[in-house]
């Protein structure tokens, strides 16, 4: 987790995330982590969200992650600096809502994005989500207040692996 950290502590990321700063990798790691190829920490278990890991074949580098909060029913991603403006979102959310449908169970998956980050809304909906209703404003885990927009993407048949 601390290389998928290190894709989204810029100062770009953080603008939409919001991170705690005990979350934000320091400038000076960043580089080094994301170098390096995953599996190479101890296992993070986390009962409340799941997370997919984008890797580039290639470089077995990161890409990005997706992180999908099966209570709430929604999902959260970003890309690392290096993989952005690729349409690498759009894969980034199509395996999220894969996952979500097909082994978590969920008929609906949400996403709220900042009605300014393009980025992230492109990618939504290249992904095949739909603009939905929610709150029109969600605070950050750093405290600010953003307003949002809203997406779904439903399945009629969910299924769950075993």
């Amino acid at each position: 987790m601390a290389i998928a950290n290190a894709a989204a502590s810029d100062s770009v990321a953080q603008r939409w995330l919001g991170w705690l700063p005990e979350l934000v990798v320091p400038e000076n790691r960043r580089a080094t982590l994301l170098a390096k190829g995953p599996g190479r920490g101890l296992p993070w278990a986390n009962t409340e969200q799941w997370f997919l890991i984008a890797i580039e074949r290639a470089s077995g580098r990161i890409v990005g992650a997706v992180g999908i909060i099966k209570q709430r029913q929604e999902v959260g991603g970003w890309l690392a600096p290096a993989f952005r403006a690729r349409g690498l979102g759009r894969e980034l959310f199509h395996g999220a809502v894969t996952f979500a449908h097909h082994h978590l169970g969920l008929a609906t998956v949400r996403a709220g994005a900042e009605i300014t980050n393009s980025a992230s809304i492109g990618a939504l909906t290249s992904a095949g989500f739909i603009p939905t209703t929610g709150p029109d404003w969600h605070q950050l885990p750093d405290g600010r207040v953003v307003p949002t927009q809203w997406f779904r993407h439903d399945t009629e048949r969910p299924t769950t692996c075993r």
